[in-house]
């Protein structure tokens, strides 16, 4: 990189989650230059409006088959497929769509197509065509057409995750790299688990790269000697892989069977245990192969005020409840009224204006705020300044005051039942799971960040945590895919040997409710 300069180097990566974390490095290459080979190829082809993220009009036009607006700026379709998080019919079309693009189908197989997706095919390209606007498919076939080069023509192209590249997408990297100096793919044909967009082993692994092209990373940081026995066979039963030799931690781990706890019943051993761990300050990963067999698990979680969180999807708010590092979230309403208790702990200060209209603003008028107060006034003094006896006389009913403060005089736990006794009907519900948490774990636990993790294993591909559990179960298609051979079967087996080497220390296999994987 010192030869060819910041500017010199391109690297790209299939996730933003894994671009992110590359520019957070402090490589000695321009941040720039670091990104998803989507957002690459949008540069490269002057920012076009992307489809997928202006889908008002389509789904108006279009109400059978609506698809989830893409967040604007968005150029990356790594979560536009999970099967296990897509429930609109439009966007199980558009996902079969680029799947079939992506693995570079020949026209003549289109006869091969259903009906259903033949006739979206011909809407949505009219529907682009229409108003100028370009997909996340496009972005990769028009740059494999049009743009010969990679941008600023580097001499250095480093494709980073390139297991989760589908053949268009690597041949379009391969093009790329070609003209450059230097061209470096990484990737473990393993962990190729996103075949809903196309992406498959032989797509990584084909051409052959010749061995003495090869280096294999050879040490494993983060699983451990069991749970490391475990993956390797479990991974051994796929039909076609690149042979490789990775040596474990060298810790023995443990990975251990629930025999009575599935993804139905999680309030046996899974949470008994789950809480240990985490009491001892250890992470938590609870995995399965679709989000609804994660519900019951959150319910549960919720039932007993265990925070949890995925770092990973952040925009899933099933997934994500508290916000942590949200002010205006429920929690850090919760955090802004006990931060002024002296139970509070470390920290513990007198309420500010700020803290003061954020638990405030939430609560009923009558019979708690004096007459003409309203959330407007609530804010006209809102600032750093510490809160006067006189600011709240003048916004409490003199008898709702009298009560906040002889609650404030008992514990934390006296003004947290005061402010939920007193809050609109509208926030009540969702004011139950981080007051439950701040009850039974003390109020710094809203302040802390989750040591579970909730999510599928495609959500959190490249995470990590302390201990994990495995739910075996598959979907309908899944357990159709690994009911058959070659192929199909082996993307079910690599998908729960990613979710088994995210473990750093302990790996318990959970029993299973209906059709599963054989762990």
């Amino acid at each position: 990189m010192d030869r060819f300069g910041p500017d010199g180097v391109l690297i790209t990566s299939f996730s933003r989650a894994a671009a992110a974390e590359l520019a957070g490095r402090d490589l000695p290459v321009s941040h720039d230059r670091i990104g998803t080979l989507h957002s690459h190829c949008w540069h490269a082809l002057n920012g076009p409006q992307i489809a997928e993220a202006n889908v008002a009009e389509w789904n108006k036009d279009n109400p059978e088959l609506p698809i989830t607006p893409a967040k604007k700026g968005k150029t990356n379709a790594e979560d536009s497929g999970d099967e296990s998080e897509t429930d609109q019919r439009g966007d199980e079309l558009l996902q079969e769509l680029n799947r079939h693009r992506g693995m570079m189908m020949p026209a003549a197989a289109r006869f091969l197509w259903t009906d259903s997706l033949r006739d979206f095919e011909k809407r949505w390209t009219e529907y682009k065509l229409a108003n100028g606007l370009t997909d996340f498919a496009d972005l990769i076939e028009n740059c494999l057409r049009d743009v010969p080069f990679a941008p600023r023509r580097p001499s250095v192209i480093f494709a980073d995750e390139a297991q989760d590249l589908n053949k268009m997408q690597l041949t379009l990297v391969r093009k790329w790299g070609e003209r450059a100096n230097f061209f470096v793919v990484a990737g473990d044909d393993d962990q190729t688990i996103y075949a809903f967009t196309g992406a498959t082993p032989e797509a990584m692994l084909d051409p052959e790269i010749p061995d003495d092209h090869k280096i294999i990373l050879k040490q494993s940081y983060r699983v451990p000697r069991q749970v490391h026995g475990f993956a390797e066979a479990l991974i051994h039963k796929v039909t076609r892989r690149q042979a490789k030799e990775y040596f474990p931690r060298p810790v023995d781990g443990e990975v251990k069977r629930l025999r009575r706890d599935n993804y139905l019943l999680t309030e046996l051993d899974i949470l008994k245990t789950a809480v240990e761990h985490l009491e001892c300050g250890q992470s938590v990963m609870f995995l399965a192969s679709c989000a609804y067999m994660l519900q019951s698990l959150v319910a549960v979680l919720r039932k007993n005020g265990v925070p949890f969180h995925n770092p990973y999807r952040r925009n899933n708010g099933f997934w994500n409840p508290l916000r942590v590092g949200k002010r205006t979230s429920t929690a850090g309403r919760v955090l802004a009224l006990l931060v002024g208790h002296p139970d509070f702990g470390d920290g513990h200060r007198a309420w500010t204006n700020d803290d003061l209209a954020l638990w405030a603003e939430v609560l009923r008028s009558k019979g708690v705020l004096r007459t003409g107060v309203k959330t407007a006034k609530l804010k006209t003094g809102v600032g750093a300044d510490a809160v006067s006896m006189k600011r709240l006389d003048e916004l409490f009913d003199p008898e709702a005051l009298e009560s906040m403060v002889a609650a404030w005089e008992g514990t934390y736990r006296d003004l947290l039942s005061w402010w939920r006794e007193r809050l609109n009907t509208d926030i009540k519900k969702r004011a139950v799971f981080p007051a439950l948490i701040a009850e039974k774990r003390g109020p710094q636990a809203l302040a802390e960040t989750p040591r579970a993790i909730v999510g599928t294993i495609h959500s959190v591909k490249g995470g990590e945590a302390d201990v994990v559990y495995l739910f075996p179960d598959l979907s309908q298609a899944g357990a159709a895919q690994y009911a058959s051979m070659g192929a199909a079967r082996d993307a079910a087996i690599r998908q729960f040997y990613v979710g088994a080497t995210r473990t750093r220390e302990k790996l318990y296999l959970c029993s299973s409710v209906g059709k599963a994987i054989k762990l």
